[in-house]
């Protein structure tokens, strides 16, 4: 009985912890650790101004609807906000990039990936989008073009080209740069999942009277039993 005790006092503070990622599998280079935290809400705003203003100039969003950024009550996205970046497009629509599939593949050879649910379907998770953003280098063996070499893309050599490449990443440009890739991280981390936190609070009240649960039916148990000789 204690034992399930202890399994269960593992449980609830595993459900305060965040989810643990494949932070190095399929990559040459170990990915770098994205410190981000999806309960602030200052930050998950940052992220979606750098995601529409920069990364929606070739990816899309599509499970996200300019109107579902206000039913999250964790970022305070507001009609105003909400009205200014999506111009003219339907409030129910999903983020979608003006630039089209067709133009993308003569662009850049493929097309882009939806950014939905990018966290959640790499290994490494908020940890590989901001290792790739910041891991545009020169290549040094000169085999892949400057801005389409990634040290911790799979190969190194990646189709999009960086898409921070005004900010100085060899000089006083190296702090905002670290900064947008962790905002945009951490929107990507949030709007993946978007009802973690409340789950996360929700789980520790369960687990918690779980235990109480458990220990009641312990000492109930002792009680009935303590006459009866073994």
């Amino acid at each position: 009985m204690l034992k399930q005790l202890w399994i269960a006092a593992a449980a609830a503070l595993a459900l305060g912890m965040p989810a643990m990622t494949w932070a190095n599998e399929g990559h040459g280079t170990a990915l770098k650790h994205a410190e981000i935290d999806v309960t602030n809400q200052e930050q998950i705003r940052r992220g979606l101004t750098v995601f529409t203003d920069v990364c929606m100039g070739c990816h899309s969003a599509k499970y996200v609807t300019y109107k579902g950024l206000m039913d999250y009550p964790e970022i305070g996205i507001s009609r105003e906000l909400v009205d200014e970046l999506r111009g003219d497009k339907p409030l129910t629509s999903g983020m979608i990039t003006d630039l089209s599939p067709e133009d993308a593949e003569v662009s850049y050879g493929k097309v882009p990936p939806d950014l939905s649910l990018i966290v959640n379907g790499r290994r490494g998770g908020p940890n590989y989008v901001y290792s790739i953003l910041t891991g545009f280098e020169h290549d040094p063996d000169g085999k892949v073009p400057d801005g389409n070499f990634n040290k911790y893309f799979p190969g190194n050599r990646i189709a999009m080209p960086d898409p921070l490449s005004w900010l100085d990443h060899d000089a006083s440009d190296t702090a905002e740069l670290e900064e947008q890739a962790h905002d945009v991280a951490a929107f990507l981390t949030f709007i993946g999942d978007p009802h973690q936190n409340e789950r996360h609070t929700i789980g520790k009240y369960v687990v918690g009277f779980l235990i109480l649960l458990t220990l009641v039916l312990y000492l109930l148990k002792k009680e009935v039993w303590k006459d009866v000789k073994h």
